[in-house]
């Protein structure tokens, strides 16, 4: 071997000998220092692109807008402008999620594949049946509403069959059940992983999310009516209310679930992450919103609440996400969960 070639392979392997340098030991390796498991993340983390948080954002507010027309209409409240942007809404909704999940997918075919079997041990098995039943459902009662809105033909023979054939009362109550679990079903999606941020929180992940999504729901239904000058005075006052009501709700999740995240939420505070979850979450969508309600009424001041309520739903699913990633990243974050410090100490509160 020449000298030549002795001090290439020394520059291409880092060894005199030639032979390849396979110790990444943080004191051997200086790009290393100071990193455990060599700076390596022990898990992936989610490859999502923006459209899955949209579709959680669009899924939650679509089962809260069914919710609450639904239980409005079973405890006898009868508005029909309630009634049409809600069902108008929710088919939307339910066009829209499916293509922004198989658009993240990459390749349709992979929807249609978790569509041939059902595991209901399985997260995200269990979300794409809930969207179809949901989405078939929701989409025969807004046939409905179409029908006798005149959308389809006036007083055509389709429209008088859909109206005859198409019992909306009931499909809604059918549609419930489903529907809440597409709303909270998003949450427990990311908790079933193995990210310590995601799933520390199992608990509460759920019902975060869904609440969330109500929230979202009744600030959409406010403004579509504040801008339309539609609905009952009994209705606008109804959605004030209860507004206020599940802001306090969402608020009160959120903060139990700080408490029992612990030391593993410290993502969501982190450079990348504070301004969509402290500023956008907590600040512009929970505080802000729930000032302006509990203030003197007036539609300006309702209309400010519900754009900044939206906003902060959506700001809430881009910071979970994002802050999934950082955790996921985060070769500390991972071993001290894993290795049972995540366990419930007799000292926790939640």
């Amino acid at each position: 071997m020449t000298d030549a070639t002795r001090q290439e392979l020394q520059n291409r392997n880092g060894r005199a000998d030639g032979r390849p340098e396979t110790s990444h030991h943080p004191e051997t390796d200086p790009e290393r220092k100071d990193k455990n498991y060599y700076g390596i993340p022990p898990i992936k983390h989610a490859h999502w692109t923006w459209q899955i948080p949209i579709y959680f954002w669009i899924g939650g507010l679509g089962a809260g807008v069914h919710m609450f027309s639904t239980v409005a209409q079973l405890l006898g409240h009868e508005d029909e402008a309630l009634q049409r942007a809600s069902r108008y809404t929710v088919f939307v909704t339910m066009i829209l999620s499916p293509i922004l999940l198989i658009w993240d997918l990459g390749r349709p075919e992979r929807f249609y594949n978790m569509m041939r079997v059902i595991k209901l041990r399985s997260p995200m098995s269990v979300q794409s049946w809930s969207l179809l039943i949901f989405g078939n459902l929701a989409g025969l009662v807004t046939a409905r509403q179409a029908a006798k809105d005149g959308l389809l033909g006036g007083d055509s023979v389709l429209a008088r069959l859909v109206i005859r054939t198409v019992p909306d009362r009931l499909f809604s109550v059918l549609a419930l059940p489903v529907g809440l679990n597409v709303g909270s079903n998003t949450g427990n999606l990311l908790s079933a992983t193995s990210v310590p941020l995601w799933a520390r929180n199992w608990l509460f992940m759920g019902p975060v999310f869904l609440a969330s999504g109500l929230s979202s729901a009744l600030a959409w239904l406010s403004l579509v009516l504040n801008l339309t000058r539609s609905g009952e005075e009994k209705t606008l006052r109804v959605l004030h209310r209860a507004e206020k009501a599940t802001i306090l709700i969402e608020a009160a999740l959120v903060a139990a679930s700080l408490a029992r995240m612990g030391r593993w939420s410290k993502p969501l505070f982190s450079r990348e992450v504070a301004p969509l979850f402290v500023g956008g979450t907590l600040i512009g969508g929970i505080l802000a919103p729930f000032l302006l309600l509990s203030g003197k009424e007036s539609r300006p001041k309702s209309m400010l609440a519900s754009l900044l309520a939206l906003a902060g739903g959506l700001m809430f699913r881009f910071a979970m996400i994002k802050g999934g990633r950082l955790s996921a990243d985060d070769p500390e974050a991972y071993f001290t969960f894993a290795s049972g410090e995540s366990a419930p100490q007799p000292e926790d509160k939640v």
